[in-house]
């Protein structure tokens, strides 16, 4: 005897199976990992946040010319983990952003970087900001997160 099914149910299924797949490709981290800033040389341990829709990093000393729309223009900056190491980067704008905080409103800039995660490398936007009051020097939002990754809040991180 032949099992005649339905075609929504076959869609469904086939939905099913794709998804299952998909996430399958995705890697787990845990609420904070130590991530390796490339162009920095330098490890940092960050915050995953899945309430954040951009990542965000610590800069100092933040040099880029002023006159004019600043997407496109040279920026340098300092990089500083936690623990004091420092190094200065340069880049290009690739936007500004308004971003409201639970203090204030604040245009930051933001970066590509390249952010190293065990074998997994992926440049991302990342807004420069001060974040010497905050435990976490790097902060890894949706942006990073999308399409590779599934936070697992009980795994503990690198």
């Amino acid at each position: 005897m032949k099992i005649l099914w339905p075609p929504f149910l076959l869609a469904f299924l086939l939905l099913v199976s794709i998804n299952a797949d998909a996430d399958s490709l995705k890697q787990i981290v845990g609420e904070t990992e130590v991530v390796f800033v490339e162009e920095a040389n330098l490890s940092f341990k960050a915050r995953v946040d899945t309430g954040a829709k951009t990542s965000s990093i610590h800069a100092e000393n933040i040099e880029l010319d002023l006159s004019g729309d600043p997407r496109g223009k040279p920026i340098s900056f300092d990089l500083v983990t936690k623990e004091g190491l420092s190094r200065k980067i340069k880049t290009h704008v690739s936007s500004v952003i308004k971003v409201r905080t639970s203090e204030m409103e604040e245009n930051r800039y933001v970066v590509p970087l390249l952010i190293k995660w065990h074998d997994s490398k992926k440049t991302v936007l990342v807004t420069l900001n001060d974040r010497t009051k905050m435990k976490y020097r790097l902060l890894l939002g949706r942006n990073w997160l999308h399409g590779d990754f599934i936070v697992d809040i009980d795994k503990k991180g690198d």
